[in-house]
């Protein structure tokens, strides 16, 4: 169609508010300036909160206690998308009782926030688990915390309690995976752990408690969910991945968290954190060396007691060694070093035959009885509860030695 010239419309002014400008006037290079500026500047505000956040997730997490017969190892790993940096968390607490509790625990969220409800979450979980409450006791005290005075939010979390004496991981479960144990010559097995909700999803929720003995020289892992689970990644497969990740590597748990963080948590965009725990087995000698607090006497019992007990020591026999080492490691306590020292004690405990050996020594100098102690009574009380004992002090510190005769073995023939 031919258009006229009455077709043709009449040419309009441009305002003065308008810009006539193309995208490459310098007009249009001033926006595109002013947008890439204000990339630049979110950008560097994300990085800025990722970098915080995981500052204050690593000095939240926990340096790992020194427990005779248990070697422990972590990991943790920030996210690597955005800022996923703040969640994961475990811990390890050494209990009055001897026990060792072990936390592993996956705060929702992600960024400045969760890393901030993960330091308040992480002090809860200390203080209830302090308190020797059992690991069920513990989850429902969690969950009050968390409905109250965290007001909502939601969290699994896994508790267990050690007893390295016995063998035995006793745990309770809020919706987190069950750790993995892996046994010399056998097939990586995940522990039982019975279902039950989050914390923060019910305000009554019941836990429930599973306990399991251990091998000798049994690791067991503890992980949070972004190992085994991603939205592309069902549960079921990623447990599979993990169990057939963990066959036939080392016990050892600091090489197992390297193993199967560089394995099976390559590609995770989540944050991961890994806790291991390993159980030596008694061997003919023990060597303790702890520290200078009347609190690291339930630590040292614990060790001792297992180890007399692999020397085939009868149990009133065990019970009066561990009296005998106790006060003599009390009396080294109390008089060898002065208040503020932290120079630790050694504990030597070896077999000849039927005959126990045990020798505590310290690098301090006994200090004269003071008028109207007991000092001194402990020493006797050593005299009467073992066959021999010696004591030496010299300018390099003090040595108790304490023999006794297993009877037990006598009995049974064994040696003489």
């Amino acid at each position: 169609m031919t258009r006229g010239p009455d077709d043709i419309a009449p040419e309009t002014p441009a305002r003065e508010d308008e810009s006539t400008d193309l995208p490459g006037d310098p007009g249009g290079e001033t926006i595109v300036g002013a947008t890439l500026e204000a990339l630049k500047l979110a950008t560097v505000e994300v990085e800025g909160e990722r970098d915080l956040a995981e500052t204050l997730q690593r000095s939240l997490l926990p340096q790992l206690p020194e427990v005779p017969g248990l070697a422990i190892a972590a990991k943790y790993r920030p996210g690597s998308a955005g800022t996923r940096v703040g969640g994961d968390w475990y811990d390890a607490i050494r209990l009055r009782t001897g026990n060792v509790g072990l936390v592993i625990a996956d705060v929702v969220g992600q960024g400045v926030e969760a890393a901030a409800r993960m330091a308040h979450l992480q002090s809860a979980a200390r203080v209830y688990a302090l308190e020797a409450l059992r690991p069920a006791v513990v989850l429902e005290r969690m969950n009050g915390f968390v409905v109250e005075g965290e007001r909502g939010g939601m969290l699994t979390l896994l508790y267990a309690i050690l007893d390295p004496s016995a063998g035995t991981l006793r745990l309770a479960s809020a919706g987190h995976p069950p750790p993995l144990v892996l046994r010399p010559d056998q097939e990586p097995a995940f522990a039982e752990s019975p279902p039950s909700s989050p914390l923060g999803v019910t305000r009554f929720p019941v836990y429930e408690e599973s306990v399991m003995t251990l091998h000798p020289e049994a690791t067991v892992l503890f992980y949070t969910d972004g190992l085994v689970e991603t939205p592309k990644l069902p549960l079921t497969e990623g447990l599979e991945r993990l169990r057939h990740a963990a066959k036939d590597r080392s016990l050892e748990p600091e090489g197992l968290c390297e193993a199967v963080m560089g394995s099976v948590g390559v590609g995770s965009h989540d944050d991961l954190a890994l806790l291991a725990v390993n159980i030596s087995p008694p061997g003919e000698t023990l060597d303790l060396e702890l520290s200078p607090q009347p609190e690291s006497l339930s630590s040292m019992r614990q060790a001792v007691g297992r180890w007399l007990r692999a020397a085939e020591a009868g149990e009133d026999e065990i019970y009066e060694m561990l009296v005998a080492s106790g006060e003599a490691w009390s009396n080294a306590v109390a008089h060898a070093h002065p208040a503020t020292s932290d120079e630790p004690f050694r504990l030597r405990a070896l077999r000849r035959g039927a005959e126990i050996e045990i020798t505590v020594s310290d690098t301090g100098q006994w200090r004269p009885p003071a008028p109207e102690t007991r000092q001194g009574r402990g020493l006797a009380l050593i005299g009467e509860l073992m066959d021999d004992m010696e004591v030496y002090s010299g300018p390099e510190g003090t040595t108790v030695t304490m023999r006794r005769r297993l009877r037990e073995r006598v009995t049974r023939g064994g040696d003489s």
